[in-house]
């Protein structure tokens, strides 16, 4: 009997196993955000986070109508390809026949460290067999291409691109796929392989071909620090977003130029972009968010500032219903001076609370977020060498125990002989 052909042994190690994985990977989740949670908050649509400021990249920006009167073409970007505008409606690059493609590039990079990007587009085909190609890319790359052979822009990039694989060429995986690639400039894309052996990470997306609805959309956040964030809302329904791929080490070029490019072969879709906005993303003094903590401490004092506020309101609307009308008038100058420093104070107070709350939340005063992730994969090493252990003395005890008994038997026998 051997440890590999013990059925029961098997058994209780998986069991272990899976018990020790749920404890490690949920253990404690209730307190944090969710990659989709966190996202819509870096993206702040409703100004909840005061501190947290966000200015529009127009140069980067797409909306209908998208043809400056004068010049017939789109202000900022450069067209390639068989990309076709029509003007209120949709930017096309490619229609739903073979063998097209259509590439868009901004003309100047993207000014900002860290920033969000919502890009809203419409992929379709007619094919009655459910068979389409050959795929939507979004880039942000250090220069701008030219019609390529990788959906529609040159291979050997250097930078990020994220494309919607829409045909399976190689063996691996279920399609349509979300496939990332950083590029380093040498590195090529094997459309033969779907680009698996340079896959960053990547998601199945299923319903952003012919999706119900009028359109698709996709986000995508990225933080100085190399927090970068997919999230995808296929159908356009009302902020109903799945997240593909959340990352912490992706390190886009300092000069980035932001591109869309599509290609069909002998199956074909078509790829319309409708709108794009991105917005950079800056703290109070005017810096980049540096990092996922920085958001973190940007809700807490919100949160206490929020908090602040109401006290103060409640007091306030206390004194005007105790009839002191004269009083309250002499006071709320005095009351506003009050409320302003007490503002301040609060602040003061998160900013020597930060490293207390994570002292006491963490065990550590400089935890970060990569500091976190790799305790977590530390402890469970730490736990599967106990498992392998404890499996390993119980085997050991079980041979031992099955050679003496072997022995017993034997020598039994040679007395009976």
């Amino acid at each position: 009997m051997s440890f590999v052909r013990s059925r029961p042994v098997q058994a209780v190690t998986v069991i272990i196993l899976l018990v020790l994985g749920y404890f490690f990977l949920f253990s404690g989740s209730d307190d944090a955000f969710s990659p989709e949670e966190l996202n819509s908050i870096l993206q702040n649509k409703e100004s909840n986070i005061v501190s947290l400021k966000k200015t529009e990249l127009t140069a980067q920006g797409l909306s209908a109508p998208f043809l400056e009167p004068r010049t017939y073409k789109i202000n900022g970007w450069e067209t390639a390809g068989g990309t076709m505008i029509k003007n209120n409606d949709y930017i096309r690059l490619t229609s739903d026949n073979p063998r097209q493609v259509g590439n868009i590039f901004a003309k100047v990079p993207i000014q900002a460290e860290s920033f969000e990007m919502e890009l809203t587009f419409h992929i379709q085909s007619k094919s009655p067999n459910f068979l389409f190609g050959d795929g939507f890319a979004i880039w942000f790359i250090d220069q701008k291409s030219e019609i390529g052979d990788v959906f529609g822009a040159k291979n050997n990039f250097n930078g990020l691109g994220v494309f919607i694989d829409t045909y399976k060429n190689g063996k691996r995986g279920n399609f349509p796929f979300v496939n990332l690639m950083m590029g380093d400039g040498h590195s090529s894309y094997r459309k033969e392989s779907d680009g698996f052996e340079t896959r960053l990470a990547g998601c199945t997306a299923r319903d952003l071909v012919n999706p119900r609805g009028k359109y698709s959309k996709m986000r995508l956040v990225y933080i100085k620090d190399g927090y970068l964030s997919i999230d995808f809302n296929p159908h356009g329904k009302h902020e109903e977003w799945t997240n593909c791929v959340t990352l912490t080490d992706v390190h886009l070029p300092v000069v980035k130029y932001l591109g869309l490019s599509a290609e069909t072969g002998e199956l074909s879709q078509s790829v319309d972009v409708i709108e794009n906005k991105i917005f950079a993303l800056y703290k109070e003094d005017g810096s980049f968010v540096g990092s996922v903590e920085e958001l973190e401490t940007m809700i807490q004092q919100q949160k206490d500032i929020d908090e602040d506020i109401k006290v103060i309101t409640q007091d306030q609307t206390n004194e005007s219903k105790g009839g002191r009308n004269r009083l309250f008038k002499k006071k709320s100058s005095e009351q506003r001076r009050k409320s302003l420093a007490r503002l301040k104070m609060a602040e003061k107070r998160l900013k020597e609370r930060e490293k207390q709350l994570r002292l006491e939340k963490y065990g550590d005063s400089e935890s970060t977020f990569i500091k976190r992730t790799l305790s977590r994969l530390l402890t469970a090493i730490k736990y599967l060498i106990y498992l392998v252990v404890v499996v390993l003395a119980v085997w050991i005890a079980f041979i031992i125990y099955r050679v003496q008994t072997q022995k017993k038997k034997g020598k039994t026998t040679g007395l009976l002989d």
